[in-house]
């Protein structure tokens, strides 16, 4: 009755051989392995432990080191048959590992560019040889897609995946996802985006971090001020990437977001201006300059024409996105 694998993900004490195999089905679908060992052993540690030996139903105990947020809430118990899209939510969440480094990309200020520079650098890490995914946090939407040319290819947009019932499986979510240069895009689009309040969003982007190396974020302006994007999208970066033009305004806009690097990610400026002011912006902020964005002039007429952000291989965003991957260390 046991069954062995390389690494145990789910580990279950039981002696039923029909829940045995109810939830061998489930661990089957969410692409994990599992241990089955009988009521008279001790459970092996395991990122989730289900133990059947207590009446009542499947105790749940998931190792708390596991679940990427605090906002992740998962059953102490389930009943077999009957609960079967909560123990899946439970194995997808903790028992697949996240394998991506996150990185957000935000503007310090409208008009910076930082949806086409999150975009190429996207592309970028693609090309680096790292399995990328973008994500348009707009909660507005229609902003990726439409600067992507995405609006009449097929794939699911958010408004889908917000009629999603039971877990997000990260591959499966993925290939229902439209494709931009190897790039798997989530982006809003007419009929609206995501907010950083709605649950199935945040699993949303917790199931591409378990089926990716990289996940780009293209992060609302709501993350420079105290609130609920703050705390939950810088939570899950790394890295973020600030944007900033050249000017007073943009200058003083670039100071105002520094305080960023107290949410504990780090924080990388990348500034659209001559190299002098840019260092002056940067010293001005605090910050450590990660690159000087020179102006692609052509970029707004290039997408008018159908061209996208990134098609001028040897073009300023182009240059800059692989700057950062080497900074970041995003290739494979």
């Amino acid at each position: 009755m046991t069954t062995t694998t390389t690494e145990t993900a789910v580990a279950l004490r039981s002696d039923d051989a029909a829940l045995a195999e109810r939830v061998r089905r489930l661990t089957d679908l969410a692409g994990v392995g599992l241990t089955v060992v009988p009521t008279d052993r001790v459970l092996p540690d395991a990122p989730v432990v289900l133990d059947g030996s207590v009446p009542g139903g499947l105790a749940v105990r998931v190792d708390p080191g596991r679940t990427v947020a605090a906002d992740v809430r998962l059953p102490g118990a389930v009943v077999l048959p009957g609960d079967e899209a909560a123990l899946l939510d439970v194995l997808v969440t903790a028992a697949t590992p996240h394998r991506a480094r996150t990185i957000g990309v935000v503007g310090a200020h409208g008009g910076a560019g930082a949806s086409a520079l999150a975009a190429v650098l996207a592309r970028a890490c693609v090309a680096a040889g790292a399995a990328t995914a973008l994500v348009d946090l707009d909660p507005a939407g229609g902003g990726l897609d439409v600067l992507l040319g995405l609006e009449f290819d097929p794939g699911r947009r958010w408004a889908d995946v917000l009629e999603e019932r039971g877990a997000l499986l990260p591959e499966r979510l993925a290939l229902a996802l439209p494709t931009w240069h190897l790039v798997r895009v989530l982006s809003g689009d007419r009929r609206g985006g995501a907010g950083a309040d709605d649950l199935v969003v945040r699993s949303a982007v917790r199931a591409l971090g378990q089926g990716h190396d990289v996940v780009v974020l293209d992060l609302p302006r709501q993350v420079l001020a105290p609130g609920a994007a703050q705390e939950v999208w810088l939570d899950r970066c790394s890295d973020v990437v600030l944007v900033s033009t050249g000017g007073v305004r943009a200058g003083a806009a670039a100071i105002a977001a520094a305080p960023l690097q107290q949410a504990g990610c780090t924080v990388h400026l990348v500034v659209r201006s001559a190299p002098a002011e840019a260092g002056e912006i940067a010293e001005a902020a605090g910050l450590p300059l990660a690159a000087v964005l020179r102006e692609e002039r052509h970029l707004a007429a290039d997408v008018e024409r159908g061209a996208r952000p990134g098609d001028r291989r040897r073009g300023p965003l182009m240059a800059t996105a692989r700057a950062l991957v080497e900074r970041l260390g995003l290739g494979q």
